[in-house]
């Protein structure tokens, strides 16, 4: 994939989740003139029906629409939410092979990067547009990350060590993103292919118990059998019942691993807080544990 360069065409679509005013798609147009790149909207990106930002048909016309515009280079989501999967079987992806373009976003559009994939295309797991909009200044590294993916700027992570870490080296095309939405996917035509591959995970707003049963249900899938490697993003606003469920989340994770040998990296700065890092999916990247530091470079 190409990187894109200047006065390149960025198309803004919601095709999940409705927000609830224009500031995210301003504040995107903002951004994207101030790095160089123009902006289009979806025509239904401040659409709403329901919780989605317009019908099913309409926020899969805008997709459409943008995967078919071969003066689009990127296709970013203003936000999440939920509704990917209820239009993404009805996607052609015919230009999208003729005219690759990037696709950037987060949470539930892990459906869609899924789909990249299958077709070989790299994709952006980084900061949409709801994440910066009302907080610019808590924003500012993950915003440069999108940047320099974006742009072709080499990407490269170098964090403090985790007591939870599990050391080694590994090197391999990276997938994933959001836990939910890659166990839905299970069992379905576009399940994550983790074989040979380092897989990422976030979530948020979930029941600790049902962490441990999406990690159990993968595990019984047999996702993290054959994986290079595993980056832990962010797992944040979990929820107890009355009574605890007694297991952290880097507890339950070490435990559908036990046995494997690759490197486990944990508290990634990628997930639902405002800071947001960029991931670049599909591409080889080469993670180094050790107990001094840990190190994630994007070839």
């Amino acid at each position: 994939m190409q990187a894109l360069k200047k006065n390149d065409l960025v198309a803004l679509l919601a095709p999940a989740g409705c927000i609830t005013d224009a500031l995210p798609v301003l504040a995107a147009e903002q951004w994207l003139a101030s790095v160089g790149l123009k902006a289009i909207r979806g025509t239904h990106v401040l659409g709403r029906k329901g919780v989605f930002s317009g019908t099913d048909r309409e926020r899969l016309f805008d997709l459409q629409e943008a995967i078919d515009n071969p003066e689009v280079r990127a296709i970013w989501a203003v936000r999440g939410g939920y509704g990917a999967m209820r239009i993404m079987s009805q996607l052609n992806f015919k230009k999208l092979k003729e005219h690759p373009k990037w696709l950037i976003g987060f949470s539930d559009i892990t459906a869609f990067h899924n789909q990249w994939h299958l077709l070989g295309l790299p994709s952006i797991h980084g900061m949409m547009p709801v994440q910066f909009a009302k907080n610019p200044n808590d924003t500012v590294a993950g915003l440069e990350s999108l940047r320099k993916a974006l742009l072709g700027e080499k990407l490269e992570y170098v964090l403090a060590p985790n007591k939870h870490n599990y050391m080694g080296t590994a090197e391999g095309f990276l997938t994933g993103g959001n836990l939910t939405l890659l166990q839905s996917l299970t069992g379905t035509p576009y399940q994550v292919d983790t074989k040979d591959k380092i897989l990422f995970i976030e979530d948020v707003g979930e029941y600790m118990y049902r962490i441990d049963r999406l990690l159990y249900s993968m595990k019984l899938a047999g996702v993290f059998e054959q994986l290079k490697g595993l980056i832990v993003g962010g797992f944040t606003d979990m929820k107890e019942n009355d009574t605890p469920f007694g297991k952290s989340i880097p507890q339950m994770i070490l435990e559908v691993t036990k046995g494997k040998k690759y490197p486990i990296l944990f508290d990634f700065p990628a997930g639902h807080f405002p800071d947001n890092h960029a991931l670049i999916l599909g591409q080889k990247v080469q993670m180094k544990i050790t107990p001094e530091q840990s190190q994630i470079t994007f070839f």
